[in-house]
C-alpha cells in the first residue's frame, strides 16, 4: 500500500522520543544512561554496553538533523563511556559493564555496534575520535575470530558459540570502516565472514538461524536484527564490488523476512523495537537503492504502530513489548526500547 510520507512528522516524533529519554533516564553530571524509569530496584545504577550502543546511535540520528541539540549530548555521552572501556585489556575493547581489574565481561557484538554507530558519528562531525576509536573497536571483534567450526566470529568472550549477531555486525562494521580507508584488508575480511556465516548458520530461505555451538548444535531461533545485519553486509559488498549478486541476495532476505516477520494484526515486525529497528534501518539502505515501494511502506507503517500503539500518553515514552495490548501493566520504560524507537524516527526523518 502506498503511504503518505512526510519525513518532518518523524522528526517531531524523533525530538519526542529523544525528550523523554533526556529528561528521564540521562544523568548529566556523569554523562551516562540509566536503564529504565522508574528505575527497577536494587538495578545497576547505568545501562549496559547494548543499550550504549543503541541510545549513542540515537544521538547520532538526532545529531545528523540537529547538530546544535544533540552533538553536545553524544560528545558527553562518548566521554561517559570511558568508563567501560578497558584500555589495559591485551586488546582494548568495551566490557558489558564497568570496566575494572577484576571485571572482564566482553561481548564482541556489543563491540562490533560501537564500531558501526562510531564510523556514522564520524562521517557526520569529522571528528577523528570517532573513527580512531571504531578502529581500535575493530582490532577487538576480529580477534574474535578463530578456525573453530570452520570461521566465524564468536558472541562472547567466553567463546562458548558464534552468532550471527556477531558475525552479521561484524561484516557490516569492517565494511563500513573499509569506505574510509585501508579498504582491500576490511572489504576481504567482510567477505570471509559473510562466506562462512551464509554456510554455517543460513536457512534456505534466506534468513538466518541465531548461532552455533562449540559441538556443532544449530540453535534455530530467526530474530530480525540478525536477518538486518546480513543484509547490510550484502549491500555494503555490492557497493564495494559492484557484484550484482549482492544486491540480488539482500532483495532475497528482505522479501523473506516481510514473509517472516511482519504481523498482520499489526502490519509491523514481530520483535521488540531493539530489534526490529535494526531490520528497518536494512529495509531503508535497500530501498536507497531499488525504490522499491515496500522498503519504506513497511518502515512507516512499524514507526507509525510504535507512535500509535506503543507510546504512553502519560509521560511521553515507548513500552518495551512490541506487541497491542490495550491493558498495558508494563510500568517500567527501558533506555534500549526508548532509544531504538528513537533511532527507527530519526532513519525516516532522514529519507529523502
Amino acid at each position: 500500500m502506498r503511504r503518505t510520507f512526510e519525513p518532518k512528522t518523524y522528526r517531531a516524533r524523533a525530538e519526542a522520543a529523544m525528550d523523554f529519554i533526556q529528561e528521564r533516564l540521562w544523568d548529566p553530571k556523569v554523562g551516562r544512561y540509566r536503564p529504565a524509569f522508574p528505575p527497577k530496584p536494587g538495578a545497576l545504577p547505568y545501562d549496559f554496553m547494548w543499550g550504549n550502543g543503541v541510545a549513542f546511535s540515537a544521538l547520532v540520528g538526532g545529531t545528523r538533523l540537529n547538530p546544535n541539540k544533540y552533538k553536545p549530548l553524544m560528545e558527553a555521552f562518548f566521554a561517559g563511556m570511558e568508563a567501560y572501556w578497558d584500555k589495559d585489556a591485551p586488546i582494548p575493547a568495551y566490557d558489558a559493564y564497568f570496566s575494572s581489574p577484576d571485571n572482564d565481561d566482553k561481548y564482541y557484538d556489543d563491540n562490533e555496534w560501537m564500531v558501526i554507530t562510531f564510523v556514522e558519528a564520524h562521517a557526520i562531525t569529522g571528528d577523528a575520535r570517532y573513527r580512531k576509536r571504531a578502529e581500535e573497536v575493530m582490532k577487538y571483534v576480529l580477534s574474535g575470530w578463530d578456525d573453530k567450526l570452520g570461521g566465524g566470529i564468536y558472541w562472547r568472550q567466553d567463546h562458548k558459540s558464534k552468532n550471527t549477531c556477531s558475525n552479521g555486525p561484524g561484516a557490516t562494521a569492517a565494511l563500513v570502516l573499509a569506505e574510509r580507508g585501508n579498504e582491500r584488508y576490511y572489504r576481504d575480511w567482510a567477505k570471509r565472514i559473510v562466506e562462512w556465516t551464509n554456510r554455517t548458520l543460513q536457512r534456505p530461505d534466506g534468513l538466518f538461524w541465531d548461532n552455533i555451538a562449540l559441538d556443532g548444535k544449530i540453535e534455530k531461533t530467526v530474530w530480525t536484527y540478525n536477518t538486518a545485519l546480513m543484509m547490510r553486509a550484502n549491500l555494503g559488498l555490492y557497493k564495494a564490488t559492484k557484484e550484482k549478486a549482492y544486491l540480488e541476495e539482500a532483495k532475497r532476505q528482505a522479501r523473506a523476512s516481510e514473509k517472516e516477520f511482519v504481523i498482520k494484526e499489526t502490519n509491523a515486525f514481530r520483535d521488540d523495537a531493539m530489534f526490529s529497528h535494526l531490520l528497518a534501518e536494512a529495509y531503508l539502505e535497500l530501498y536507497e537503492l531499488t525504490r522499491e515501494p515496500y522498503l519504506l511502506d513497511r518502515v512507516i507503517a512499524n514507526a507509525d504502530f510504535a507512535w500509535k500503539h506503543l507510546r504512553d500518553p502519560r509521560d511521553g515514552g515507548f513500552w518495551t513489548r512490541w506487541r497491542i495490548e490495550p491493558d498495558r501493566k508494563e510500568e517500567r520504560k527501558s533506555l534500549i526500547a526508548n532509544a531504538s524507537t528513537a533511532r527507527l524516527f530519526w532513519l525516516l526523518a532522514a529519507v529523502s
